[in-house]
């Protein structure tokens, strides 16, 4: 029992670092969030390559051609090296700040995806006893409303199922001591009942895989 709880009590104080982990740095899931980022920063670079292209090559091409006058190519060897002084630090400081605002929006995504893939593992943990919490700026709510509301579903249609067994379980209770009671029962009948108590248990066993119980509200909406 106190190895038991040693461990629980480990796992819980692992979630809770992790959840602070997440608190201070928003990377959920980085082969998500540095794909997107990689692919922003692609963009940018390809964006980058077709303004020098327009702004540069121009003035680098009347620079080189010795056919043009001195003064010609010293215009536009100046105006490359003003252009140069001009344009890359504000080239540079916008693909930051374009990169960071992106790792913040792709956050509002990765977030929810992170809080979805914890509700598919409790579901399939037998766990329906809770409800898809996510944070008002994140987005996918549509996905949020549409996934509680299946489990809600699932959750109630199961709490149906169990029940209707368990009644079953009593009324086969019932009709199996009536046959003991009863003198024209035959053997084979009693044999059909003891079958059907084989099917309705496994049935029994299988929903009460299931856990029902409401009141778990998911990670934390200030984790991730």
């Amino acid at each position: 029992m106190r190895s038991l709880l040693s461990v629980r009590n480990k796992q819980k104080g692992d979630a809770m670092m992790q959840r602070n982990r997440r608190q201070h740095f928003p990377i959920v899931d980085k082969s998500l969030q540095y794909r997107f980022l990689a692919m922003v920063l692609i963009y940018s670079m390809i964006i980058i390559i077709f303004l020098a292209a327009f702004l540069f090559l121009p003035d680098i091409i009347k620079f080189q051609d010795e056919a043009l006058s001195l003064e010609v190519r010293a215009v536009a060897a100046n105006k490359v090296l003003t252009l140069h002084s001009r344009v890359w630090p504000a080239v540079i400081a916008l693909i930051c700040i374009l990169g960071l605002h992106s790792l913040l929006v792709f956050h509002r995504f990765v977030g929810p995806l992170y809080r979805f893939r914890w509700a598919f593992e409790k579901v399939r943990n037998g766990d329906l006893s809770f409800q898809v919490k996510l944070r008002a700026k994140d987005y996918l709510h549509q996905e949020e409303k549409v996934l509680n509301e299946m489990i809600e579903i699932l959750n109630g249609k199961l709490g149906s199922i169990q029940l209707a067994s368990q009644d079953a379980l009593k009324s086969l209770t019932k009709l199996e001591q009536r046959a003991n009671d009863v003198s024209n029962w035959t053997e084979t009948d009693k044999e059909l009942l003891g079958v059907h108590r084989q099917h309705l248990g496994k049935l029994m066993e299988t929903t009460m895989y299931f856990r029902l119980e409401k009141g778990e509200q998911g990670p934390s909406g200030q984790g991730v």
